[in-house]
C-alpha cells in the first residue's frame, strides 16, 4: 500500500490539513467530477496554498486512496467494549452498524468511488482493491470468531463479501427504494445474511 508521505513534523497539523483538503476535494468531485476538478480548484476551496498541497498529498489519486483508507479503517462502535461477537444479538448488531454506517455516513463517498475508480491507473486500482479485500477479510474474521469456527470457510467468505457489497446498496440503488423505510430495508438485508450465518452454526451451539 502506498504511503502518503509528508515532511510536516506535526501529526495534528497533517490530520487537520488533510481533512480540510479531503472535504473540499470530495465536494468538488461530487459536483464537477473527478477528472474535471483541478488541483487549483481544490486548493482554492480548501483555502490551502497550492504549493503546500504536496506537503499533504502527492496527487489527486492520493486523495481517492485516502478516502478508501478512511472508510475501510474506521472502527465500528457496535458492541461490547472488547468488540467481540458473543451472541446472535451481537452478530446482528455488527451487520446492522456495518451497513448503516455505509448507507448514511459514507453514502457520498461510496457513490464517488464507484463512479471514479474505474478510470484510475492500474497501480492505484490495485491499491484500492487491496483495501477492500482486507476489509472483507476483517468482516469474515469477526464473523468467524463469533461463530467460534476454526477457520474461514468458502461460505463464510462469500457471506462477508455479500455483506460488504450490500454496503453500496442504498448509495447506488436508493433512488429506486425511496418509498421504503431504510430501517425496513436494513432489517431485510440483515435477516438474509443471518439466515445464511445460522446454517454455519457449529452443532455444539457455541454461540448463544
Amino acid at each position: 500500500m502506498r504511503e502518503i508521505k509528508t515532511n510536516i513534523k506535526k501529526p495534528e497539523l497533517v490530520t487537520k490539513r488533510r481533512n480540510q483538503i479531503l472535504k473540499a476535494a470530495t465536494e468538488l468531485f461530487n459536483k464537477k467530477g473527478y477528472h474535471a476538478t483541478t488541483m487549483r480548484k481544490i486548493c482554492q476551496r480548501a483555502k490551502v496554498n497550492q504549493g503546500s498541497f504536496y506537503d499533504y498529498f502527492g496527487s489527486k489519486e492520493d486523495i481517492l486512496v485516502y478516502i478508501y483508507k478512511q472508510m475501510m479503517n474506521r472502527k465500528l462502535d457496535w458492541a461490547s467494549p472488547d468488540g467481540k461477537i458473543s451472541d446472535w444479538k451481537d452478530m446482528e448488531q455488527f451487520l446492522k452498524v456495518l451497513m448503516s454506517n455505509a448507507w448514511n455516513r459514507d453514502k457520498k463517498n461510496i457513490q464517488l468511488l464507484y463512479r471514479e475508480t474505474i478510470s484510475l491507473d492500474k497501480k492505484t486500482m490495485r491499491e484500492v482493491l487491496k483495501l477492500e479485500s482486507d476489509f472483507i477479510k476483517w468482516v469474515a474474521e469477526n464473523l468467524r470468531e463469533g461463530l467460534a469456527l476454526p477457520s474461514t470457510s468458502l461460505k463464510l467468505e462469500m457471506i462477508a463479501n455479500l455483506a460488504v457489497y450490500i454496503n453500496s446498496f442504498i448509495p447506488l440503488r436508493g433512488w429506486n427504494l425511496h418509498h421504503i423505510d431504510q430501517e425496513e430495508i436494513l432489517n431485510f438485508a440483515v435477516d438474509i445474511l443471518m439466515t445464511k450465518l445460522k446454517e454455519l452454526r457449529p452443532h455444539n451451539g457455541s454461540i448463544r
